[in-house]
C-alpha cells in the first residue's frame, strides 16, 4: 500500500500540502537511530519564492513489485523542466531532489521516479523530496526548503543494482541501438556534456575512458561501473524508463552527459 508524507507552507507560490496529515498516519516507523525529518537536509543555496499565491504537492511512495520504491511527486502550479537544467531559476519550474536521511540520492525530472533498493540501508529511514530551481538552488519559504517527507524501510539488499548490472552484462556482446564514447582527461569531458535522445525500448551502450580512477554512475537506472587509466567503463542497458537521466562520475561529480528517454 502507498505511504504518504506531508508538509504545509502557507503564503508562497509553492507549498507542500497533503490533506489529513497528522502524527501517527505513516504506515512505517523510522529507525530510532535515523535522523529526524526536521534535520537539515538541503545541500544547495536556498531561494525564497515570491508572490502571495498558494500551491500544493503530495508525495506518494509505494514498494515496487520487483525491488525498491516508486515515488510519485504531484505538484500543482509547478512544472518539471528537465531541458532547462542549469539555466536561470524561474519561479514555478525546476526539478526535485530526493534525500534519504539527509543524503541526496537522486534528481527527479518528472512526477514519477524509481528509487533503487540499493540506496536505502536496512531499517527505517526518512525519505524527503525538495523542490529545486533550474540552477539547483532549493525553493524555500521563510528560510526553510519546500519539502515533504515520509518513512520507508530498507531491506539492506541491492536488488536494483544487481539487476541492472546483470542486464548490462548480458548486452555487452550484442549490437546496441544507440552508442556513445566519452573521454575524461584532466577533468575535461569530450565531447562536451550534452543530451542524448533515446526512444523507450532501445538498447544503449555508453563507453567512458578516464585518466583517473573513479566510478561512472547512470542515475535513475542505478548502473555503476569502475573506470580508470587503461580500463574504460562500459554501461549497457535497455531504455525502459522514460525521463531525463544523468551520467556522471561519483568521486569528482563530473557530468558526462544527459540521456533523455521518450
Amino acid at each position: 500500500m502507498p505511504v504518504r508524507g506531508c508538509a504545509a507552507l502557507a503564503g508562497a507560490v509553492l507549498v507542500f500540502v497533503v490533506a489529513g496529515c497528522a502524527s501517527g498516519t505513516q504506515d512505517a516507523s523510522p529507525n530510532p537511530s535515523s535522523p529526524s525529518a526536521s534535520a537539515p537536509e538541503h545541500d544547495h543555496e536556498l531561494r525564497e519564492v515570491d508572490g502571495d499565491g498558494a500551491s500544493s504537492v503530495s508525495m506518494e511512495v509505494a514498494e515496487d513489485t520487483d525491488s525498491g520504491w516508486n515515488v510519485h511527486v504531484q505538484a500543482e502550479d509547478f512544472e518539471f523542466t528537465p531541458r532547462q537544467v542549469g539555466e536561470k531559476a524561474r519561479e514555478g519550474e525546476g526539478h526535485a531532489h530526493l534525500y534519504v536521511d539527509g543524503e541526496k540520492v537522486a534528481r527527479v525530472y518528472a512526477p514519477w521516479h524509481h528509487l533503487p533498493a540499493s540506496v536505502v540501508p536496512e531499517g527505517g529511514h526518512t525519505l524527503s523530496v525538495h523542490l529545486s530551481a533550474n540552477d539547483h538552488s532549493s525553493w524555500a519559504v521563510d528560510g526553510e526548503p519546500i519539502s515533504d517527507s515520509t518513512t520507508i524501510t530498507g531491506s539492506g539488499g541491492d536488488g536494483d543494482h544487481s539487476h541492472a548490472s546483470q542486464d548490462a552484462g548480458s548486452q555487452d556482446t550484442g549490437a546496441a541501438d544507440v552508442t556513445a564514447e566519452i573521454s575524461v582527461q584532466d577533468v575535461t569531458v569530450s565531447p562536451e556534456p550534452g543530451r542524448m535522445e533515446v526512444e523507450q525500448g532501445q538498447s544503449v551502450r555508453l563507453t567512458v575512458d578516464s585518466d583517473s580512477s573513479d566510478t561512472v554512475h547512470l542515475h535513475g537506472y542505478d548502473i555503476e561501473e569502475p573506470v580508470g587509466p587503461g580500463e574504460p567503463a562500459t554501461l549497457s542497458f535497455t531504455a525502459d524508463q522514460t525521463g531525463l537521466f544523468e551520467l556522471e562520475t561519483h568521486e569528482s561529480g563530473t557530468l558526462l552527459t544527459q540521456i533523455a528517454v521518450e
